[in-house]
């Protein structure tokens, strides 16, 4: 019986071409990125606005109630609570 040599079958796996990279590409990534932290910054204002609004709201309703001061926005002065006469 004759033995035949064993040689090792060398098999060289290759990637796929991986696509090119254009500056055009690389500019509308950066223009998504900005629209997307724009949109994100829209959102967090709105947000935060709508807090102070609404808390602002909470503590005049609150000093009205409790007869605190009344701030004028025309003359910027702190005025006191408007009396009700009782007859």
């Amino acid at each position: 019986m004759i033995f035949q040599p064993v040689t090792p079958v060398v098999v060289k796996v290759v990637d796929a071409p991986s696509r090119e990279t254009s500056v055009a590409d690389i500019l509308m990534g950066a223009a998504g990125f900005v629209g997307f932290v724009l949109l994100a910054a829209a959102v967090v204002g709105l947000v935060a606005g709508s807090l102070f609004f609404v808390i602002r709201r909470a503590r005049r309703a609150d000093s009205d109630v409790a007869g605190g001061s009344v701030l004028n926005l025309s003359s910027l002065e702190e005025q006191p609570p408007p009396t009700t006469s009782t007859r």
